[in-house]
């Protein structure tokens, strides 16, 4: 494979490359920790965005849904319906996230860390991640959030973190 025309890069338990031409490279996969996360679903074409978690694989196709391959114990490929309108993806040890194009966040998979609950206001958000038992996202802001008198873009938001606990907003300093 042509090492060239790449575009965005994931990495989980195995990595994913995307390519300008909309199709996904994968690799490092093998072994006893081999669930299929390197088996691309087929058509491998149409991607604008990749996820790699630690034994599954995730990506956003042209019209906006997810296509999800790689193993499914916790139910990480599961897309809720509707599998439509979003534009970024984030993949975990056990769970999955996905950015729609209105700011709101869908989740699935794992919960059991609460890193599947969402902040209670699902708006606004521009970035997603995931780690591998909580979930992170920035939300656009408009105007001073934190009250110093500067104007704020964006704020923080930790969801699901096992090591503080339920949902946190956190104040910016």
């Amino acid at each position: 494979i042509p090492n060239s025309d790449f575009v965005a890069v994931a990495a989980g338990g195995h990595s994913l490359c995307l390519k300008a031409d909309g199709t996904i490279v994968a690799w490092g996969c093998g072994g006893s920790a081999d669930y299929g996360q390197c088996i691309v679903a087929a058509p491998n074409t149409g991607f604008i965005a990749i996820a790699a978690g630690r034994y599954h694989s995730l990506g956003v196709k042209a019209d906006g849904s997810i296509v999800a391959w790689g193993s499914n114990r916790f139910g990480q490929r599961d897309v809720p319906e509707p599998n439509a309108g979003f534009v970024a993806v984030a993949a975990g040890e056990r769970h999955s996230l996905g950015l729609k194009n209105d700011g709101s966040i869908t989740t699935w998979g794992d919960h059991y860390f609460r890193q599947s609950d969402v902040p209670e206001r699902n708006s606004g958000f521009i970035a997603i991640a995931a780690g591998g038992y909580h979930s992170l996202a920035i939300r656009r802001v408009k105007g001073d959030a934190d009250a110093d008198g500067d104007v704020d873009w964006a704020d923080f938001a930790v969801f699901a973190d096992y090591l503080l606990g339920p949902s946190v907003e956190p104040q910016l300093a």
